[in-house]
């Protein structure tokens, strides 16, 4: 099963590290250290499946991603004999994912550190050693301790600085950030394998913290490999032999300790999953493990769901499945609260405002579509009128693309004529941030609500009242435990709750389904109608994606001209560029966005439409020194006006008309991540645009710098 590890360790001069020798071996290459002129050579390492350098998000400083030159630049901008060059982290990959889904697991991981510290990310997927458990996928993060930039490396990291200045700039302590870091290895690791429809979960707290007597297991590193490659005789026991016959008598006398570790991770297993889990808290004494295997069977705790059979068409045996009856008990009891909130008609809104909010819906749909025919579908209408019954709890099931946030974006305003309080939560911060740019509702992850629920200090801002509404989203991929607390705080506290998922996250099987096993008792509004698109052969392929059948819908989107390829990607940048422009003037009033995965060629499509646009006279350029001044007003004719400004990536030059996208969330703004915009106007030290949405905003360019050209993302 999933495994929790995540360590930290510095890579420093004191202890005879360099952080081009770590790069190295991790990576499994040859590098020199220029500072010392030695060359590490681990081009023959055998088991580096992958390895890749991440960057904060907009970051323009390309060079980085050369290893050579980002790690000795580490090396050069230390000047101490004991200096830190490096921080490693370490973590263990569920062994269930595939390779794909550890890579992008890892790099989401790595992005994550990469924006929170503005540092270069060196991450190395290994795969396990012959000599160890099979299962043993594990990576090696390694992060520079200054921030990466256009030019070279520049000022320390917070997590270096010492604990009076973090303290006294009102940031935590080291130690609170790496607990906080482990705490966001948990929260990716089980996103990505809820995604993954995987009913198994890590636990970032320790056996101690969890109240399990059990001893944990060690984790065996790459000192214990480097040794016995060595010659030198290595115990890869799991645990020491003491701890190993402790954890025996305690199994013997407290079994459910083991079926606790085990629901920790998936609510629903089989023996398989005993045996392992036994396996990693017992050496490999054959009756010591028969005994505990035993008694753990035999445990009053442990419930069987469904008995062990064969399957007739195939022939193989389906082993029987366990719960215990905490789980199952958790799970009852958040299905008799949703019947209770089900049965309790004391939560609804006036049809009234229901007409309206959808009217407003209609008219939004009609401006944005330039069809005076468009409006909301009979499946959103009569979501919009389920969820807004007088039922304290509702759940909606739809595909992705089938409106979900054009429907709750009409049901918040329907809640809120009537004078609730709407809360939105998801399990990602981007689930979260994406239910409120596109429905309205203000949104956090739900271990957000749970910390301040669990701070008595954080006053009243997020306490549920009679008087709210509690949107989740992604409702499918909660588990039982976490999604049993909302419903029971929703239940005791008064409010309502409404549960959105798709349909795949109706799949799952038995305990460990609360999304499915609440929509089974309580009922549910269906979506299945794709409304993103307007065509059906587009439609019918968004229907493909949506229920992984990939393939169908490619073929689709080739089979009528929407898929093209060029011989080098300077032909595919100078084509997007050719089609952005052709699209631009044969639709002037619509919207339109170039995209590529390389930051270099963001870079370089930008700067592609910005010259031809100059050059056609519809952009202005910055004026060289000497030249007379370019003031024309941006409201008279002409292209107006272009200034040069200092961001995050370096300078950047900007005029009337410009497409820009910001590249920070900031609240004093009201713009977040990846926003687009249009510039109004620009003078000295401000930008004044107008955001697709809407609204305008004025940028001092001072004190917010995280803004690029929009025309390419």
């Amino acid at each position: 099963m999933a495994i929790y590890h995540a360590s930290m360790k510095p890579v420093s001069r004191s202890s005879g590290r360099s952080a081009v020798a770590s790069a190295a071996y991790r990576a499994g290459e040859r590098l020199t250290n220029e500072r010392d002129g030695i060359t590490h050579d681990f081009s023959r390492k055998q088991g580096v499946e992958h390895a890749e350098i991440v960057l904060p998000e907009g970051s323009d400083a390309d060079w980085a991603r050369d290893r050579s030159d980002l790690w000795n630049a580490a090396e050069f901008a230390e000047k101490r004999k004991d200096a830190r060059v490096a921080r490693e982290f370490e973590i263990a990959l569920p062994h269930e994912l595939s390779a794909e889904q550890r890579l992008e697991l890892t790099r989401d991981f790595a992005q994550e550190l990469a924006n929170r510290y503005g540092g270069a990310i060196d991450f190395a997927i290994h795969q396990p050693h012959d000599a160890s458990d099979v299962r043993n996928h594990h990576a090696h993060l390694l992060m520079t301790t200054r921030r990466v930039e256009a030019e070279g490396l520049g000022d320390k990291t917070y997590i270096e600085w010492k604990n009076v200045r973090l303290l006294g700039e009102g940031l935590p302590t080291t130690q609170m950030q790496l607990r906080d870091i482990r705490q966001s290895w948990e929260h990716v690791a089980n996103e990505h394998l809820a995604r993954a429809g995987l009913d198994i979960r890590i636990d970032h707290r320790s056996h101690m913290e969890r109240g399990l007597e059990i001893a944990p297991t060690e984790h065996m590193g790459v000192h214990a490999t480097q040794m016995q490659r060595k010659g030198v005789e290595v115990d890869r026991a799991r645990l020491d032999e003491d701890a190993a016959r402790r954890n025996a008598d305690l199994i013997r006398e407290k079994p459910e300790q083991v079926l606790t570790l085990i629901t920790g991770e998936k609510s629903v297993f089989d023996r398989h999953d005993v045996a392992r889990a036994l396996h990693r808290y017992i050496n490999d004494d054959p009756q010591e493990f028969r005994d505990a295997f035993a008694k753990v069977m035999a445990s009053p705790a442990l419930v069987e769901l469904q008995p062990e059979r064969s399957n007739a068409e195939t022939g193989e045996i389906e082993l029987a499945r366990y719960s215990t009856r905490e789980m199952v008990g958790i799970e009852s009891g958040m299905v008799e609260s949703a019947q209770r909130m089900h049965q309790a008609r004391n939560h609804g809104v006036d049809r009234r405002h229901v007409d309206r909010a959808i009217a407003a819906q209609d008219a939004a749909i009609q401006r944005s579509a330039g069809d005076t025919s468009a409006r909301l579908s009979d499946e959103q209408r009569a979501a919009i009128e389920h969820v807004t019954g007088r039922e304290r709890i509702a759940a909606v099931v739809g595909f992705a693309g089938a409106g979900k946030s054009t429907m709750l974006a009409a049901a918040r305003e329907a809640w809120e004529a009537e004078g609730y309080q709407v809360h939105g939560a998801a399990l990602s911060g981007k689930a979260a941030e994406g239910l409120e740019e596109s429905s309205g509702i203000q949104s956090r992850t739900l271990a957000s609500w749970s910390r301040s629920w669990e701070n008595p200090h954080s006053g009243d801002r997020y306490a549920l009242g009679r008087g709210d509404v509690f949107v989740i989203d992604e409702a499918g991929m909660v588990g039982s435990r976490q999604l049993a607390r909302f419903v029971g705080e929703a239940e005791a506290r008064g409010a309502k709750i409404v549960l959105v998922g798709d349909h795949e996250q109706l799949q799952a099987i038995g305990a460990g389904a609360p999304f499915r096993a609440i929509t089974e008792e309580i009922g549910h509004a269906e979506l299945s109608e794709i409304r993103r698109q307007r065509v059906d052969w587009q439609r019918e392929a968004s229907v493909a994606f949506a229920t992984h059948r990939t393939a169908e819908g490619l073929v689709a989107y080739q089979e009528h001209g929407n898929i093209s390829f060029a011989e080098t990607g300077e032909d595919a940048r100078g084509q997007i560029v050719r089609d952005y422009l052709e699209d631009r003037e044969q639709r002037p009033d619509g919207t339109r966005v170039a995209m590529a995965h390389r930051r270099a060629d963001v870079r370089a499509i930008n700067e592609a439409i910005r010259a031809e646009l100059q050059d056609r006279g519809e952009l202005a350029r910055v004026r060289e020194a000497g030249d007379v001044a370019q003031d024309v007003d941006h409201a008279q004719e002409g292209p107006g006006r272009a200034l040069t400004f200092q961001t995050n990536d370096g300078k950047r030059d900007f005029a009337t008309g410009d497409r820009i996208v910001f590249l920070e969330n900031n609240r004093d703004l009201g713009v977040k991540n990846g926003m687009l915009a249009t510039v109004g106007h620009v003078e000295p030290g401000r930008i004044v645009a107008t955001l697709d949405r809407g609204d305008r905003v004025s940028v001092p360019m001072g004190d917010y710098q995280a803004i690029d050209h929009g025309y390419a993302t």
